[in-house]
């Protein structure tokens, strides 16, 4: 058996598609794909992120909220 595969570009095309093929009564399955686009900045931060965990020079949550509650109340 053959795979169709589908990509809809607005919500409507997809709603208007998954009506079609349960009227006409294919069986189908709908996969959700969200696809993210960053800029070459974002993926540096991004990548500058992974190597500090990896170097283990990750500071706890409760650390980062005191330090900014106490920048915030000055």
């Amino acid at each position: 058996m053959n795979t169709i595969i589908v990509h809809p570009t607005t919500p409507e095309e997809a709603s208007f598609l998954e009506n079609l093929l349960n009227r006409m009564k294919f069986s189908f399955e709908k996969v959700s794909e969200e696809i993210v686009t960053v800029s070459p900045e974002e993926l540096k931060s991004i990548n500058n992120g992974i190597d500090e965990a990896n170097a283990n020079k990750l500071v706890e949550s409760s650390d980062v909220h005191q330090k900014a509650r106490a920048l915030c109340s000055k």
